[in-house]
């Protein structure tokens, strides 16, 4: 939202340029918001039915701004990539950990959140 302003103030945007904007930023909070809902290895109905939606809204993204369409597509792999990165750094920690835990209760909680990973 700052950089709309920041825009504003450095340039006299157009109405038509304001909407382009708004609905830009309108597409990309429900793609997130769907992508919350979403898990990919689920066979439900439900998990089908926000299929389809992503993908509806991903094509009015990239037909509104094709290059937002490909900024958005670039951060959503950035974010996957980094939290397999921290997913593989807490499972090497936590095994490195898991030899020195004396006490069974928590030895059994950790290894059940390696095994997570």
């Amino acid at each position: 939202m700052f950089k709309f302003y920041i825009l504003l103030l450095n340039k006299k945007m157009t109405y038509e340029e304001i909407l382009k904007f708004g609905e830009i930023q309108y597409l990309k909070g429900r793609l997130d918001e769907l992508y919350k809902e979403y898990v990919p290895s689920g066979i439900s109905t439900n998990n089908r039915i926000v299929d389809s939606r992503i993908s509806k809204y991903e094509e009015k993204l990239r037909n509104t701004d094709e290059i937002s369409f490909y900024l958005y597509m670039t951060e959503k792999k950035n974010i996957f990539f980094s939290k397999e990165k921290n997913k593989k750094q807490i499972k090497d920690l936590l095994t490195e950990v898991i030899d020195h835990i004396d006490d069974n209760k928590l030895f059994n909680k950790i290894k059940n959140q390696i095994e997570k990973y």
